[in-house]
C-alpha cells in the first residue's frame, strides 16, 4: 500500500535518501516500553559522552529484548551492541553470544528490535535494521533523542514496511504509538534514581547525600562556635561590652557536656566495658557449654546403640 511519506535529511556520507512516514504504523497494537530501557539507553550514551573528550559525543547501539504475543509487543530490557560507526556495522556474533546468555537467564525473552541515539531516522538505519532483521522479521526501532530540550519524553518507537512509492517497493521507517509501562521493583527503582540529588554535575548516591548533609552541619557547628569564641574572648578582653544574658546561656550550654576528664568518669567507663566484656565472655562460656553438651549427647547415644546392638553369641 502507498502511503504519505516525506524524506527525513541525513549526515554526510550517507548514500540514499531514506523515507520516514508521518502516518502511524498499523503493526503491533500495543506496544508498553519499561523504564529499564530508557535507563539503560541514557546511562550508555552518558558513558561513552564522558569518554569522549574530543568531537561530538559517538552515537550508541544496542538490542532491546522483551516479549511478543501476538500483536502485543513488551520491551523489558537491553544491553549494547559492538557497533562500528565508520563500516555503520554491528558484530552480528556478539549480538547471538548475548542473545544466548540472556536465555539462560530470561528463556522467555527474545530479541524485538535495536536501539539508538540519533535525533531523526536516517538511510545508514536501514543496514543496521535489515541485520537486526535476520534474527526478528518484524524488529521495532527505539530512538532516543539525547540534545532535545522539551518536557516531552524523547523517545520514538518506528517499524519497517514496505511502500510502493513511485511505482517501487520502498522500506520506510513509521512512528509506532507505545506506553511505558513500569512493574512495583522498576517503581522503586526509578523513584530512588529519582531522589538523587547532583551535586556540581555528579550524580550522588544516598549515602554521599548522608554525608553531604552531615558534613555541612558540621561545619555550620564550627562556624556557630568559632561565633561564640570571638565573641567571648572579646567580652573578656573588653572589647565587646559583657551580655551577662548570653554569657549564662553559654554556661548553661558548657554545664551540659560531659565531664569525660574527671577521674569518676574514667572510674564508670572503665567499669562498664569491664561488665560489656564480662557478658561478652559468658556468652561464648555459655555456648561452648551448649556445643559441649550436645557432643556429650551424641556421643551416649551411639555408644547406647552400638552396646545394644546384638552378637553370634547374645542372639
Amino acid at each position: 500500500s502507498s502511503g504519505a511519506s516525506t524524506s527525513t535529511a541525513e549526515p554526510s556520507g550517507s548514500t540514499s535518501d531514506v523515507q520516514k512516514s508521518v502516518a502511524l504504523g498499523s503493526g503491533a497494537s500495543n506496544i508498553a516500553l519499561h523504564p529499564l530501557v530508557i535507563i539503560n539507553i541514557s546511562d550508555h550514551y552518558t558513558r561513552m559522552k564522558a569518554q569522549t573528550r574530543q568531537g561530538p559525543p559517538p552515537r550508541v547501539v544496542g538490542c532491546i529484548l522483551g516479549v511478543q504475543s501476538g500483536r502485543n509487543v513488551e520491551i523489558f530490557n537491553s544491553f549494547e551492541l559492538s557497533y562500528d560507526r565508520f563500516k555503520n556495522e554491528i558484530d552480528m556474533d556478539f549480538l547471538k553470544q548475548k542473545q544466548e546468555q540472556y536465555k539462560k537467564v530470561f528463556p522467555s525473552y527474545d530479541v524485538l528490535g535495536w536501539y539508538s541515539t540519533t535525533p531523526d531516522v536516517y538511510a545508514h538505519d536501514l543496514h543496521i535494521h535489515r541485520a537486526i532483521q535476520s534474527v526478528n522479521e518484524s524488529s521495532l526501532y527505539v530512538v532516543l533523542d539525547p540534545v532535545r530540550t522539551t518536557k516531552e519524553l524523547p523517545v520514538s518507537i518506528f517499524e519497517s514496511e514496505v511502500h510502493i512509492i513511485n511505482d517501487a517497493p520502498t522500506t520506510i521507517f513509521v512512528p509506532t504509538p507505545f506506553k511505558v509501562e513500569t512493574g512495583e521493583a522498576e517503581r522503586i527503582a526509578v523513584d530512588h534514581v529519582a531522589r538523587i540529588v547532583p551535586l556540581a554535575d555528579a550524580p550522588l548516591n544516598m549515602l554521599t547525600a548522608h554525608l553531604s548533609s552531615t558534613h555541612s552541619s558540621i561545619k555550620m557547628l564550627n562556624s556557630r562556635l568559632a561565633t561564640l569564641r570571638s565573641f567571648l574572648a572579646l567580652s573578656q578582653t573588653g572589647s565587646l561590652p559583657k551580655d551577662h544574658h548570653v554569657l549564662r546561656q553559654v554556661a548553661s550550654l558548657c554545664n551540659r557536656l560531659p565531664a569525660i576528664d574527671t577521674q569518676k568518669f574514667a572510674t564508670q567507663f572503665v567499669n562498664e566495658h569491664s561488665d560489656g566484656l564480662l557478658i561478652t565472655y559468658l556468652a561464648s562460656i555459655t555456648k561452648s557449654l551448649a556445643l559441649s553438651n550436645d557432643l556429650i549427647d551424641k556421643f551416649g547415644l551411639v555408644s547406647e546403640k552400638y552396646h545394644r546392638r546384638p552378637t553370634r553369641y547374645n542372639i
